[in-house]
């Protein structure tokens, strides 16, 4: 049976757990569900474009952050990103190529991007799944430095993180070990995805959100309520065939459900019409 995830090679190379798949075509790919004729080339011609210019300022010896200096003032003083605050939801803010085409973005696509640069300046650079906020961190010796995209590339401590998070949610936080910690790819990606699903149910666009959906149920296949979500949106959009396995899969995981019922009866009707088709 062919992968459904066949034009994703980098993505499929997530969902095997291979080593060190690259996060940024997986966010190209990703943003060609939205956008079938996106080329990747151009767009990862321009990130080495751009940190051949940050290469050019910022010796071999460079300590990090001096080469953290330099990709601030390119990325933010001349080419100009930031944050969008106007109009936070807009879905573009959550698709790469219109992150680089828009120069504008939220935390977690304006960290894919920053550390997209650095990983191409020998400067590897991890999430961090903040609460309400997602930055990027770098590790040298005994020094920790958080970065923040959004907010044109700040450089902070642990106790500059909280301040941001308090800022956020509107009173004080002390962030645990766990919170700060690097986060691995699955991770990133599964947020950068939520974004997306969140923005499109919200605006009851289920056929956009189908796509979305379906990654995150392969990413998280042990997570019931996203195999739920993926039962539920092929219901709506009519697609039972493709609706049968995600919901098998949550009563297997929860076969005693709140609504196992309704979720029985959902399958039941399902595969009858399935087995109409023959």
């Amino acid at each position: 049976m062919r992968s459904p995830f066949a034009g994703s090679p980098e993505f499929e190379r997530l969902l095997r757990r291979d080593a060190r798949p690259d996060l940024t075509r997986i966010a190209l790919e990703i943003a060609r569900d939205a956008y079938p004729d996106l080329e990747p080339g151009p767009y990862l011609e321009w990130i080495e474009a751009l940190a051949a210019r940050v290469r050019d300022r910022a010796p071999a010896a460079a300590k990090a952050r001096q080469v953290l200096g330099q990709i601030n003032w390119v990325l933010f003083v001349e080419e100009g990103f930031q944050g969008n605050t106007e109009d936070y939801y807009d879905p573009k803010n959550s698709y790469l190529n219109q992150v680089i085409e828009r120069k504008t973005g939220i935390p977690i696509s304006l960290s894919v991007l920053y550390r997209a640069v650095a990983h191409r300046l020998g400067l590897e650079m991890e999430g961090v799944n903040l609460p309400a906020h997602f930055m990027l961190r770098v590790d040298r010796g005994d020094e920790t430095i958080f970065v923040d995209p959004f907010h044109a590339g700040a450089l902070l401590d642990r106790q500059g993180c909280e301040r941001r998070v308090a800022e956020l949610i509107g009173r004080p936080v002390v962030l645990s070990d766990l919170e700060i910690a690097p986060c691995g790819l699955d991770l990133v990606v599964t947020r950068m995805l939520r974004n997306l699903k969140a923005i499109y149910l919200r605006g009851h666009d289920f056929s956009t959100a189908l796509p979305v959906q379906r990654r995150l149920a392969a990413l998280n296949p042990d997570d019931p309520l996203e195999q739920r979500d993926l039962g539920m949106l092929c219901l709506q959009l009519d697609r039972p065939a493709e609706a049968i396995a995600p919901l098998q899969s949550l009563l297997d995981a929860r076969p005693e459900p709140e609504d196992a019922d309704a979720i029985r009866a959902l399958l039941r009707a399902a595969r009858r019409e399935v087995a109409s088709w023959n």
